[in-house]
Parts: structure tokens; C-alpha cells; sequence
């Protein structure tokens, strides 16, 4: 997404409009959100908004990336197994806390607008991806692991999942789920 030209953003204004997203999003949902209430919620004019982001998708994803960069920091356990629970386990507890609202939202928009989908995978997907794939690089660079599969496969298994359930809902994204879907991976590891 290209800069736009003019003033820059004020901290201030920029921390105040994530907030009242923050804050919609948990009082009303993704229904809930328009610009005149995130302007209103924020204390800012709409055309402030307008001029910072090129849609209400975007102010949302950049308050969830926000909200996921201090709710998901990449755990540095010894055993691969325990990494990678712990960050299943913080991925879920934030879906649960709040989250779900924002990835719903931001998957439904990105359905409808080829050009925000094309944004919300490279500055949350992508990036998700890359923190995951890192966790798997790491266990078998450092010799602990070795896949049977390559590991954009796991990659894409275990986001998938996630995603079925958060957008189904057909069961929970718990303590329980981020287990089996640990040991599904171990499971894809070859044995020692």
C-alpha cells in the first residue's frame, strides 16, 4: 500500500482510531462498524480516517495485527514440541479473547474486495505463515526434528484448521484443540 501524500499521521489520532475499533468490534461486532463510529468512538473527523486508510478492512487489519503482535510473541522453548504447543496454545487464547471477531471480519471483507484480499494476505497471512514456518525451520536446523512432508504443507494443515473452526464453528479453539493439533504435527515428524 503506497503512502499517501500529505500530513502524517499524529500518534495520537492513529492510537485513538485502533482503540475505538478495538472497542466497537468487541461492543457490536463487525456489524457494528462503520467510519462515522469509529470517527465518533475516536474523536477525529472522517476525512482524517479517509485520508490514512483506503478502507474500514484496512483500519481493522491494522488494529489486529497490532492486537496480534502483543497478544502472540513467538515462544523460544527448548523442545520443538513445547514451542510449538505454547504458540498454538497463544494463537487460540487470543482467537478467544477477542480475535475472532477481527479474522471473521477481515476473511468476509477480503471475500468481497480482491484488492484488500491481496493486502490481508501479505501483511497478516504472510506474515502469520512466516512466524509459524520460522518455529519449524528452527527444530530442524537445530537437528530436534525432521519432517516426513515439506512444511508449507504443515503450514497450511494447521491454519486451515484453525480457520475451519473459527469460521464454522463447529467445535473450539481451546487448550484441547492447540494438544491435537500438536500432536498431528509430531506425528508428521520422522522418528529419530
Amino acid at each position: 500500500m503506497k503512502a499517501k501524500i500529505g500530513r502524517p499521521r499524529s500518534e495520537k489520532s492513529q492510537g485513538a482510531i485502533l482503540d475505538a475499533v478495538d472497542a466497537l468490534l468487541k461492543e457490536k461486532g463487525g456489524a457494528g462498524l462503520s467510519i462515522e463510529a469509529i470517527a465518533s468512538r475516536a474523536k477525529v473527523g472522517k476525512k482524517t480516517i479517509y485520508r490514512w486508510w483506503p478502507s474500514i478492512a484496512d483500519i481493522v487489519l491494522e488494529a489486529g495485527l497490532r492486537r496480534a503482535a502483543k497478544s502472540i510473541p513467538v515462544p523460544a522453548e527448548k523442545s520443538f514440541e513445547e514451542t510449538f504447543r505454547i504458540f498454538l496454545s497463544r494463537s487460540m487464547l487470543s482467537i478467544a479473547d477477542g480475535g475472532d471477531v477481527y479474522l471473521r471480519y477481515l476473511m468476509a471483507y477480503a471475500q468481497q474486495d480482491e484488492l484488500f484480499r491481496a493486502r490481508f494476505r501479505e501483511q497478516f497471512v504472510e506474515k502469520r505463515r512466516a512466524v509459524l514456518s520460522s518455529i519449524l525451520l528452527q527444530a530442524t536446523e537445530s537437528g530436534q526434528i525432521k519432517f516426513k512432508h515439506e512444511t508449507g504443507l504443515l503450514v497450511d494443515i494447521v491454519f486451515g484448521a484453525m480457520w475451519y473452526r473459527l469460521l464454522v464453528g463447529h467445535s473450539p479453539l481451546d487448550e484441547a484443540f492447540a494438544d491435537e493439533l500438536t500432536a498431528v504435527v509430531m506425528g508428521y515428524c520422522e522418528e529419530k
